[in-house]
């Protein structure tokens, strides 16, 4: 199944960005959600109970308002020492409008206060794709797929975003923010789990 124009049911520069990189050697065309005709008139709720469930009601949400097809994407890091805190909470724990780097400033205090050993963490993503049929119907796709790793007290490097500069995947030495972006993509959750999601849409093609 080949698609041309897909939308990215997103209002973070960054998800954006990192979705048009993995997605630009299969011809997709990416539109941010407000690029979208009747994009920037969507919204939903985050309001499931699971990453995959937060997925589908973005991706369901922009295409049935764009009539194109869509991809959501729900992510979150999850620290073992903290039960998995923040997990679904991970981009509104600290309330709608607090920024990405109060977000990750937060959790670094949280990090600085655990020993070393105990600082091992996740990075977690559910993709959604939602894609409107000729009888209006969505037939959606989804995905998931983590990365284990450890998380620093105090950020590194300049690349990536969110909680990039803090997360260093098993393996490594380097956080998600020093590595370059081919690299980035090979290690991290969201491109592990593209890939993914591109294998199903694959073996979904009539």
């Amino acid at each position: 199944m080949k698609l041309a124009t897909v939308v990215v049911a997103s209002r973070n520069p960054g998800k954006v960005e990192e979705f048009r990189r993995l997605l630009a050697p299969f011809g997709w065309r990416l539109l941010a959600l407000d690029e979208a005709p009747q994009g920037s008139a969507t919204s939903w709720e985050e309001d499931r109970e699971t990453y995959l469930g937060n997925a589908l009601v973005k991706a369901v949400a922009a295409a049935t308002s764009t009539r194109l097809p869509a991809i959501g994407d729900d992510s979150g890091v999850e620290v073992a020492a903290l039960g998995g805190w923040p997990g679904l909470h991970t981009a509104r724990w600290l309330g709608d409008g607090a920024t990405a780097a109060q977000l990750r400033e937060g959790l670094q205090r949280r990090v600085a206060d655990l020993p070393e050993a105990r600082r091992q963490a996740a990075f977690v993503c559910a993709l959604a794709l939602a894609i409107p049929t000729a009888g209006g119907a969505l037939k959606t796709l989804t995905s998931e797929a983590r990365v284990d790793g450890s998380l620093l007290a105090m950020p590194r490097g300049r690349a990536g975003f969110g909680y990039d500069p803090i997360f260093v995947p098993a393996g490594e030495t380097r956080t998600m923010a020093e590595l370059d972006p081919e690299e980035k993509d090979f290690h991290s959750h969201r491109g592990r789990a593209v890939r993914q999601l591109l294998r199903s849409l694959e073996a979904a093609a009539p």
